[in-house]
């Protein structure tokens, strides 16, 4: 980005936060007259200035030069999250397949059991 731009960018957010040369000026510890040629851009913006008047404009360095405030990625990326679904997955798939064989195992106890009851049946069923 050029010094133009930059300099439009702090004007229109210095504005839009209704605050004056003046207190900028104060703010930053330099005259009015310092300023204002840093506003117009006719002082060149040092890099600690950039971050000094973004701080006091409550916005970032990058706001001033880009003029609009990057996106930040807060919390896992899309890579981490895939990874975290992926990994879920897993632990799903495999507790699945746990408690399909323990159904397997019950499903088979209970077909024992039947067959217990039925030839207990037979038995009373003979004895009378």
């Amino acid at each position: 980005m050029d010094n133009t731009t930059i300099k439009k960018n702090i004007r229109n957010v210095r504005k839009s936060m209704k605050v004056t040369q003046e207190e900028m000026a104060h703010r930053m510890g330099m005259s009015l007259t310092a300023y204002r040629d840093l506003e117009k851009g006719d002082t060149a913006i040092v890099n600690t200035n950039l971050k000094k008047v973004a701080m006091l404009l409550d916005t970032t360095s990058e706001e001033l030069v880009l003029g609009y405030r990057p996106v930040q990625m807060q919390g896992p990326g899309l890579e981490d999250v895939r990874n975290e679904y992926c990994s879920r997955i897993s632990v799903l798939e495999n507790r699945v397949a746990e408690l399909e064989k323990i159904v397997l195992l019950l499903e088979e106890t209970v077909s024992a059991k039947n067959e217990i009851i039925s030839i207990l049946k037979k038995s009373l069923a003979e004895e009378k």
